[in-house]
């Protein structure tokens, strides 16, 4: 009876994980895929798009998809990245906090002109000046709040509202304060309102009925969405959410979001001071709610930092979603007005030539791989003694075992971590604690359910230096580790601060 109960258990167990991997595969193939041409795109200028993408300097394109017509036209996911790995997205976060603040306005929770004052009472400072009292939501969505940016706060303190509030506020609805405390404090207002998150309001009524289930949301201190930034969704999932927008809020003939919502989060309402008489730019268009106009005049978009992108243009009926890891701007998006617009409505220009390559790109693409050889004459297995450094690293193993090379980091708080290294090819491997991250709030990855997940590969650029790149693939860091064996040195470069290597002395103990 026990050997039955135990084959029970274990079949039951199958079926469940049997499940979990469907509705993964199903969530990453939901939108119904074409081609360019089908869908009234020029092949060949979908495919400059790309291309130009994957060739942007000092940028690394994770995930691209282009949707027109609601149809999926093309996708490239550059190895190591996968379809089904989610992407952190930085401030374009904060379009969904807008979405959630429609539905509580929706619901009769919440209006426009209700007093941030009135609904944080408890959150108050001893004396609140005329400006706070006047203080609004409708000023939260626009950036207009009056109180000038601190971007290092939320790294020092844990009570996020209470200091936000005590701070000095100017003539609120004056000014574009870009400032993602605003969204913060939004989503502290709809989790107030209505006693959900807005990942919690999100999920109920927007992802489940759009079968989006790979999804989650930073925490701050106090168990809010941190709301202007944090979120975690694959491109698809992204893409479906563009194409929910360009049609006002429904999908599948459910009316998910008002329809009035969607046009007003999407319609200017407001502007930077300098922006008039100047050329127009990608971030002078002026801002809406949680939403950037774009230099396209037809077109919006949710903006994230290092170019998370999910641009929206209704009068081609177009999104684009681009992820990744870049410090350079809007390049990304230049690529789209430069190379895909011009073939909209347009004869498929490039035939069957263009499509090959398309199709070539999209399905072989990948990031730089470590060059050189698999071995060093010098050097075997390795345990490296780091001195002091900023990455909190002690000691570094190198093995290798039947052919696989491994990295085993020990961290100074007792943590150590394995990671998988492949050559030649990218090897993937369960991360048990933090990526690099470029932001530091108190808290930072509170709220994130899943481990994160590495793409690793490693060569001998020359017999005295070793070369290895992570990729946290359902993140949006990665880290190269450079080892000098001959200067007795590691540096150790992220993505996401590329100009400050730090060049750490280390000593190599056992060989």
């Amino acid at each position: 009876m026990f050997q039955y109960r135990n084959s029970i258990k274990r079949l039951v167990a199958l079926i469940l994980v049997m499940i979990a991997v469907t509705v993964m595969q199903a969530q990453t193939g939901d939108l119904p895929r074409s081609t360019p041409a089908q869908q009234g795109l020029s092949t060949l200028a979908v495919s400059q798009m790309v291309d130009s993408l994957l060739a942007l300097p000092e940028t690394e394109i994770h995930h691209v998809m282009v949707v027109r017509h609601g149809h999926v036209v093309a996708e490239v996911h550059p190895a190591p990245f996968r379809a089904e790995d989610a992407h952190t997205l930085y401030s374009a976060s904060k379009t969904f906090v807008a979405l959630a603040v429609g539905l509580a306005i929706a619901d009769n929770r919440l209006r426009l002109d209700d007093r941030v004052a009135a609904i944080m009472h408890d959150q108050l400072p001893d004396t609140v000046s005329d400006a706070l009292a006047q203080m609004t939501v409708r000023n939260l969505l626009t950036m207009s709040s009056g109180i000038t940016p601190d971007w290092s706060m939320r790294n020092r303190v844990t009570d996020w509202e209470r200091t936000w509030l005590a701070k000095p506020v100017k003539e609120p609805g004056e000014h574009l304060l870009y400032d993602s405390m605003s969204t913060y404090m939004l989503s502290a207002i709809v989790q107030r309102v209505t006693g959900k998150t807005v990942l919690q309001l999100l999920n109920e009524r927007v992802f489940a009925p759009m079968h989006i289930t790979e999804v989650d949301w930073q925490l701050s201190p106090s168990g809010v969405c941190t709301g202007g930034w944090g979120l975690r969704l694959q491109a698809e999932s992204l893409a479906k959410v563009g194409v929910l927008m360009l049609q006002r809020g429904q999908w599948e003939g459910r009316q998910l979001v008002p329809e009035q919502w969607v046009d007003e989060m999407t319609t200017r309402h407001i502007n930077y001071d300098n922006a008039d008489g100047q050329d127009p730019t990608d971030g002078n268009q002026g801002y809406c709610y949680q939403v950037w106009r774009c230099k396209w005049p037809t077109a919006y978009r949710a903006d994230g930092a290092l170019g998370q992108y999910v641009v929206m243009d209704p009068a081609s009926d177009i999104v684009v979603v681009i992820l990744g890891a870049s410090r350079r701007g809007h390049g990304e998006l230049a690529c789209i007005w430069n190379q895909l617009m011009p073939g909209v409505d347009c004869l498929d220009k490039g035939g069957s030539k263009a499509s090959k390559h398309l199709d070539a790109v999209c399905s072989s693409a990948t990031l730089p791989l470590p060059q050189g050889k698999r071995r060093s004459p010098r050097v075997a297995n390795a345990d490296i003694k780091l001195q002091p450094n900023k990455h909190r690293i002690d000691l570094i193993k190198l093995t290798e075992q039947e052919g696989q090379m491994m990295m085993r980091i020990y961290y100074h708080d007792g943590r150590d971590e394995f990671i998988p290294l492949g050559y030649g090819n990218w090897c993937y491997g369960n991360l048990m604690g933090e990526p690099p991250y470029s932001i530091m709030p108190k808290g930072r990855f509170n709220g994130l359910r899943h481990n994160f997940v590495t793409g690793a590969a490693y060569a001998w650029t020359t017999p005295t230096i070793l070369t290895i790149q992570v990729h946290y693939v359902n993140f949006v860091s990665a880290t190269t580790l450079t080892f000098d064996t001959e200067r007795a040195t590691v540096t150790i470069t992220d993505n996401f601060d590329p100009t400050h290597p730090e060049v750490i002395t280390c000593a190599t103990v056992k060989q």
